[in-house]
């Protein structure tokens, strides 16, 4: 791939990112929001465009294309990262319905209610990835790095 295409590429791809996350932006700041036409397209483009935003940073990385990129996420510091997150990811939606599930009560909306409920969940979220990542996981790599030689 010739260098000028990377480059409009990478135009282009920054300048999308930039729309997905700021062309909502004025809902915020005018007094009578964006119009409802603005919210469909949004809606209905801003995930394709995001994915594809990320999809090209991840091509550009493969291709040895995006040096400072690539040579960020390569950093070793964000393998135990990865492994926590991955658990979280994994397990927090089961943390959520177990929790909500399990209420005695009616849950009606309060500001300080969502709050508490929002760092219940990434907290109890969190402590059971480091438990499945330190006792599952990391046994589990280490007999298969084992069994294969690696």
């Amino acid at each position: 791939m010739k260098k000028s295409t990377v480059i409009i590429c990478n135009t282009l791809t920054f300048l999308n990112a930039l729309a997905c996350i700021f062309v909502i932006y004025p809902d915020n700041i005018l007094p009578h929001g964006v119009s409802q036409t603005y919210f469909v397209l949004y809606n209905s483009l801003s995930r394709t465009c995001w994915s594809l935003t990320i999809g090209w940073l991840i091509f550009l990385c493969m291709n040895n294309r995006n040096g400072l990129v690539k040579q960020i996420l390569s950093w070793p510091i964000w393998l135990p990262f990865s492994k926590l997150n991955y658990a979280t990811y994994l397990i927090h939606l089961s943390i959520i319905y177990l929790m909500n599930f399990n209420q005695r009560i009616p849950f009606y909306y309060q500001g300080y209610l969502v709050v508490n409920n929002f760092i219940v969940h990434i907290f109890v979220s969190y402590f059971i990835a480091i438990f499945f990542v330190i006792f599952i996981e990391t046994p589990f790599f280490l007999i298969e790095k084992k069994l294969f030689k690696r």
